[in-house]
């Protein structure tokens, strides 16, 4: 998507969004942009290709990830160099946790499922709060660098996440 989400939806370029705001915002633009508030066929098909792409920027901007992914790409620091690299020792301990989550899920240990997800959660939320004070202010390559790490790192918590059976 070519628009600046931030700037389509009317809100301030942030990595930390009020997430009722945001929701209230694009509320208002569904309701004056709306297709059915013309009669005009032109300007009807204008107003949906208007919703779609107010749609698509609060779809974006309600996901953490492809907001920051966003905020990067229009800070100019979209490079994907790196796009597979986490940050030290990451990987190590998520190959140790995904053991007990094996094992958890092979004996049905609800306990144990629990306590995987609140580490999870917990290490998710962290990274989260990381990104928000990366992706504040100006953005240089070395912020960009650790922005792109802490969303490797994160997607992989998102990914334990989904595989741990409610």
């Amino acid at each position: 998507m070519a628009d600046d989400p931030f700037e389509l939806l009317g809100v301030d370029r942030h990595f930390d969004l009020d997430d009722q705001a945001l929701r209230r915002r694009f509320l208002d633009l569904s309701a004056k942009m709306h297709p059915d508030r013309h009669t005009d066929p032109f300007e009807q098909a204008k107003a949906v290709e208007q919703m779609s792409r107010i749609t698509d920027a609060y779809r974006i901007l309600c996901d953490p990830e492809s907001r920051a992914r966003t905020i990067l790409r229009l800070s100019g620091m979209e490079d994907e160099g790196d796009k597979d690299k986490l940050p030290p020792d990451l990987l190590m301990e998520v190959m140790e946790v995904r053991e007990e989550l094996e094992v958890a899920i092979d004996t049905s240990n609800r306990g144990e499922l629990d306590r995987l997800r609140s580490w999870a959660i917990e290490q998710r939320d962290a990274y989260l709060q990381q990104l928000g004070g990366l992706l504040e202010g100006p953005i240089d390559a070395q912020a960009a660098s650790q922005a792109r790490l802490k969303l490797n790192a994160l997607r992989y918590m998102q990914r334990m996440l989904d595989q741990i059976p409610e």
